[in-house]
């Protein structure tokens, strides 16, 4: 992985046992914050078993660093559910201290962090690229269906076409250039995910008036258990809704 400036900070990633590990020098200060948890989620969404930051490079205001890194864990909690952890220098350093009030998991060293994590539950997930062509939304529906019976998952197909159909309608429309669709099963849960190129994030909108009928988003926000929009590297956003498959125990995902 290469680095990337953004503002004031150089983020260089890397990566270790499934991990990314990020070592962002600069200055983070109260500025810099919503945009170092921006950064953060863009990391996650690319679904490494865990985010790993280390601190020790940064010019930095402990409160600042601990709120980013909290908001992110919360943005993320639900879909990729990859956890973020901080490393600094001795757990006695303050911006650890700072970080355990914020409920951030904060350790000495990378190793400790490592040790720390859970063994994920087995996941099954697979994409396709789709063009921005009206009959992209007829390709996602196959591609739905097809990994729908690989896997065994029946009764949440329906609600799955449905949710795939509109996030792809939902990116040809806002959006430009190739989309990307994901399936992720983990958990008695599935997760459909469209990435596009398009920074602008996706938002429920109220009706225009003398149109009182709601799609797009909202369909997909009254069928998904849970629904976000996420953004990555190197721009673009991901819209992502969670369905229970009730054919399937939930288990427990609690992040670290």
């Amino acid at each position: 992985m290469s680095g990337f400036r953004r503002g004031a900070l150089l983020w260089r990633p890397s990566e270790l046992a499934g991990c990314t590990v990020l070592r962002p020098s600069g200055v983070l200060d109260w500025d810099g914050y919503r945009r170092f948890g921006d950064d953060l989620v863009r990391y996650a969404v690319d679904r490494p078993r865990a985010v790993v930051v280390v601190v020790d490079d940064l010019d930095l205001i402990e409160e600042a660093v601990a709120t980013a890194c909290a908001s992110a864990r919360v943005r993320v909690s639900d879909w990729p559910h990859v956890p973020i952890v901080l490393v600094a220098d001795g757990i006695a350093n303050p911006t650890a201290t700072v970080a355990t009030r914020h409920r951030v998991p904060a350790f000495a060293s990378v190793e400790a962090a490592l040790r720390s994590l859970p063994a994920p539950p087995p996941r099954r997930e697979a994409s396709i690229e789709l063009a921005p062509s009206t009959i992209s939304s007829m390709y996602a529906r196959r591609f739905v269906t097809r990994m729908c019976d690989r896997w065994g998952i029946g009764p949440v197909r329906t609600d799955a076409l449905l949710v795939a159909t509109e996030l792809v309608e939902n990116a040809l429309l806002h959006a430009f250039g190739e989309m990307r669709l994901c399936l992720e099963s983990q958990g008695g849960l599935l997760t459909i995910a469209v990435a596009d190129a398009d920074p602008q994030e996706a938002m429920l909108r109220e009706p225009v008036a003398g149109h009182p009928a709601r799609f797009g988003l909202h369909v997909v926000a009254s069928l998904a258990r849970a629904w976000g929009c996420a953004p990555r590297w190197p721009v673009g956003k991901v819209v992502w809704a969670t369905l229970a498959d009730h054919g399937r125990p939930l288990l427990s995902r609690g992040p670290v």
